[in-house]
């Protein structure tokens, strides 16, 4: 286990035992959360699996935490707002500093999609590749995406719900603006490769991919189990799968 999986750990457990006041209790909590992590070891937002001979070590080195949180308390309540602010030049930049990671992984994802696209050159032919394959392509795809969020599912809820006046408010508006650019350049080349003239106007295929990622965001916004979002996601995928496919047949010439 690298030492950032070890602490992300503890910061695990450490939100775990903030609702309890007593030692006992937190030390309760700490086996607990030893014993769900080894329950889910198998899941993919699971941030590792814990081997047994970590695991003394992780609940020694909370207990240690735990006999020194009152010490912990009273220097916290001696940092000041200036004293914050020397490492961070505002309320802005500490949120970013947040959730930095994350936004830059996700325009990571996107200039990939956007770089894979310009590298098309041969059209899908609905006709010679069967539906069911092309969307379980996707949805798998999809899912990478989507499992990312969910192994990071505090920091992308406070870009999704909590970033209004900081730089990222904008962060889904963004994102849309490069897939529509993106899918307009697919349109337009499979127009041109099957010879005919499409009437689809940008502001729909902004609207209606808009709607994509806006509900890929909502299963971060209303807290959707993890074990229940890959259902939600594939129903997503197909609907958006076949609603191009009438959108596009609706205004070709």
């Amino acid at each position: 286990m690298t030492r950032r999986v070890f602490r992300e750990h503890c910061l695990r457990m450490m939100f775990c035992i903030s609702f309890y006041e007593e030692e006992e209790e937190r030390i309760e909590q700490i086996e607990r959360y030893l014993e769900l992590e080894e329950e889910a070891e198998e899941e993919s937002f699971s941030v590792e699996a814990i081997e047994l001979s970590e695991r003394d070590k992780l609940k020694k080195r909370m207990e240690d935490i735990i006999g020194s949180i009152g010490y912990i308390d009273e220097k916290l309540a001696k940092v000041t707002t200036g004293a914050i602010y020397r490492h961070f030049k505002n309320k802005e930049a500490l949120f970013f500093a947040l959730i930095e990671e994350e936004y830059n992984y996700t325009l990571d994802v996107v200039s990939d999609v956007e770089k894979r696209s310009e590298q098309k050159t041969i059209r899908i032919d609905s006709d010679l590749v069967d539906d069911e394959v092309i969307i379980e392509n996707l949805f798998l795809e999809t899912m990478l995406f989507v499992d990312y969020m969910y192994a990071h599912f505090d920091n992308f809820k406070l870009i999704f719900a909590c970033s209004k006046g900081s730089q990222v408010e904008n962060f889904i508006e963004d994102i849309t603006e490069r897939y529509t650019a993106k899918n307009m350049k697919l349109i337009l080349f499979n127009t041109k490769q099957e010879q005919i003239i499409t009437e689809i106007k940008e502001f729909e295929v902004h609207v209606i991919t808009k709607g994509y990622i806006t509900s890929l965001c909502e299963c971060i916004l209303h807290d959707i189990p993890h074990d229940n979002v890959g259902e939600y996601i594939r129903s997503i995928v197909v609907f958006q799968y076949y609603g191009w496919q009438g959108l596009m047949k609706k205004n070709n010439k």
